[in-house]
Parts: structure tokens; C-alpha cells; sequence
């Protein structure tokens, strides 16, 4: 009896011992990094442009949030965990997510023509017989335009401060009966697969076709799979009168206020809102290797040159890091970046609610010292 007491105290002993290794880890680990982030964000909040930053941090299942600043200068509104943010084309990764699930799920394949998918006959996109496929949606390989209405992108040859609100005046009644008119008058240039152009079309496009396969709105697909799958109850397309109050005002070029994104269409290119603790987790549910619909998500589907192309993640890799994910995204009034490295179970995102020319390089900056110093 004496020897069974014994095994079971030092039973009880090893666990509470091992719970509290794992909490001080905890701790050590978010001490070590608030003091780094505090540095790197009080640096980057030394530019007279930045007001506001927000950073999340993510590695082997712990988690660490910061926000510096003010949303709006001189109100002394810091954002928080609750703070909407617009992460424009980072929203394509999620996207990109939905497509692996659709996939897996025998709804479509890479392979597939879109047209397969199209309730209209479209049969401008093909070039010389080739079809646009799922795949080339994917991978910005379609040829397809940057963006609809054309006249957009004759905009986007000079950037100044004036680009935002012209871009929002065409952009904020431009409606689905319209985009798919025009996308009749496309002409592809060469054959779809063969030549990398960034286009906001393709996104759109392919969340199109997830509905109609799905005969659900893509907004639902979205807040459906994430809201439940990854813990992001708070990352959406549409929001509330309450929601639209916790939505970060964006600032552009020379720090004046600047609107938002119209997201007149889907949304599926650059028009999803989320909040730090929701990116996080996304990380987390990036990392999650048991996950099929994310390890299908992070395959090559498109390789030429020093470009690698997964469901929309640009696919990196260095002697360092491995092989990793990055994506940028940058709208009127937003700039934000996020990275996944799968050999540290690592994975940052920062945003500021401030859009220049050359934001994005600042933020980078900052992710590259971060990863330097915390891993």
C-alpha cells in the first residue's frame, strides 16, 4: 500500500512539475517576445507616416499580441484585440483554403476548364485552344486582367494621393452583372499557364465558381469553414452597423484619411476584415500538418523560374527558413504581411492602418528581425 502511495504522489508531482515548466515556458516566451516587439515597434513608430501597429506571433502552440500606437492621431484610440483591420490580398490565401477544401472534396479539379463551371458561355477564355483551368485561377497564370473594369488599370500607372478615391468612385456600384459583362470582352495575350500576371479577377472568378458549386454565398463559405475550423468568429467579408464602428480608418500616401475597399463583387480578392487573435489563429491553422485541406493548399502548382506558386500562397525557401509562405497585402489605406515557416512552427502577421509606397518595406523589416531574434 505504502509503495502504491509512493508511485502516485510522484505521479502527481511529475505533472504538476511538467504543467508548470509549460506555463513558465509560456511566460518566458511572452516576456521575450513583448521586449522585442515593444523595440521593433517603438522604432517603427518613430516614421511620421506609421500612427499605429499591430503585431501577432505565433510559435510551437504559443501566442503573443501587440498593438502600439493610435488608430487615429491625436485620439489616442490604440487598437486592440477587437480592432477590425481590411488585410486585403492576404484575404486570396483563404481563398485559396476554400478552393483545397472543394478539391479534396471531389467538387472540382486543378485540371478543369472554368468554363465547366460558368453558367454563361465565356469562350474568349482560351487562347489558341487552350483553356483557362482552376489551376491557372490559382497561380495568377490565367491571363486575365489586374483588374475590372479595365479602366482601372490604367490608373495604377501613377500612384499618388488621389488614386484611392478614384479607384473607390469606379469601384463602389461597379456590380456582378457588370463584371461578368465585361469579363466577356477579355483577350487573353498567350497561353493560360505560361506566364505569371497578378491579377484580382482570377480570385474573384474562382469565388464565383465556389459558389455555384456550393450554391452558397462565398462570405458564408467563408465564416462557415474558418468561424468553426480555425476559432476566427471575427474574420468576414460583410459587416455590422456595430462591426463597421471597430473597422480601422486607413490612411494613404501624405497620412490623409482614405475609404475603404467597395468590395462590390465577392470580396474573395482583397476584401476580408479580420482582427489579430483571428490571424493568429490562422497561423496556427496554417501550421497544422494534419490538416489535409492545408497540406493541399500548400502544394506547387505552378513553378518557373525562381517563382513557386501554391493555392494562392507565393512559396518561398532559403538555407534558413526552409521552405515558407509569404503573402503581402496592401489596400487604400492597409498594409500588412503574412508569414508562415514551417520549420520553426512559426508564423507572424503585422499590419498598420497606413498605405505608401514603400509601408510594406518597413514591415518587412521589422517581420525579418523578429523572425532573427525569436527563433
Amino acid at each position: 500500500m505504502m509503495k502504491t502511495r509512493i508511485i502516485v504522489l510522484i505521479s502527481i508531482l511529475s505533472v504538476t512539475a511538467c504543467k508548470n515548466k509549460n506555463s513558465n515556458e509560456g511566460l518566458e516566451f511572452s516576456k521575450i517576445t513583448e521586449t522585442i516587439i515593444q523595440k521593433l515597434a517603438d522604432s517603427l513608430l518613430l516614421d511620421s507616416k506609421i500612427n499605429a501597429v499591430s503585431i501577432g506571433v505565433y510559435k510551437n502552440g504559443k501566442k503573443h499580441i501587440a498593438h502600439y500606437g493610435e488608430l487615429d492621431k491625436g485620439i489616442g484610440n490604440t487598437p486592440t484585440d477587437e480592432t477590425l483591420y481590411e488585410i486585403a490580398s492576404v484575404s486570396k490565401t483563404f481563398t485559396g483554403v476554400l478552393v483545397s477544401k472543394a478539391v479534396l472534396e471531389g467538387k472540382l479539379s486543378l485540371e478543369d476548364d472554368v468554363q465547366t463551371y460558368l453558367k454563361e458561355e465565356y469562350s474568349n477564355l482560351k487562347y489558341d485552344g487552350a483553356p483557362i483551368k482552376i489551376k491557372h485561377l490559382l497561380t495568377h497564370t490565367s491571363r486575365l486582367p489586374r483588374f475590372l473594369p479595365d479602366n482601372i488599370n490604367s490608373l495604377l500607372t501613377e500612384f499618388n494621393e488621389s488614386l484611392p478615391f478614384k479607384m473607390y468612385e469606379i469601384q463602389k456600384n461597379y456590380s456582378k452583372k457588370e463584371f461578368f459583362a465585361d469579363l466577356q470582352t477579355v483577350v487573353l495575350d498567350t497561353i493560360p499557364g505560361t506566364r505569371y500576371g497578378y491579377s484580382n479577377v482570377d480570385t474573384e472568378l474562382i469565388a464565383h465558381i465556389l459558389e455555384n458549386i456550393y450554391d452558397t454565398p462565398f462570405d458564408e463559405l467563408l465564416k462557415e469553414y474558418f468561424g468553426k475550423i480555425a476559432n476566427m468568429p471575427n474574420t468576414k467579408i460583410k459587416l455590422s452597423k456595430k462591426e463597421k464602428l471597430q473597422l480601422a480608418n486607413g490612411y494613404g500616401m501624405t497620412n490623409k484619411l482614405v475609404p475603404h475597399e467597395a468590395n462590390s463583387l465577392f470580396g474573395a480578392d482583397g476584401g476580408i476584415k479580420s482582427t489579430m487573435p483571428d490571424l493568429v489563429n490562422y497561423i496556427a491553422f496554417q501550421l497544422n500538418t494534419k490538416n489535409t485541406i492545408v497540406s493541399e493548399s500548400h502544394k506547387v502548382i505552378y513553378e518557373k523560374g525562381n517563382r513557386k506558386m501554391s493555392y494562392y500562397w507565393p512559396i518561398k525557401s532559403n538555407e534558413e527558413y526552409g521552405t515558407y509562405f509569404r503573402h503581402h497585402g496592401g489596400s487604400f489605406g492597409t498594409q500588412n504581411w503574412i508569414i508562415i515557416i514551417p520549420k520553426y512552427n512559426f508564423g507572424v502577421s503585422i499590419i498598420t492602418n497606413q498605405s505608401d509606397l514603400d509601408t510594406a518595406d518597413k514591415l518587412m523589416a521589422v517581420v525579418n528581425q523578429l523572425i532573427l531574434e525569436i527563433n
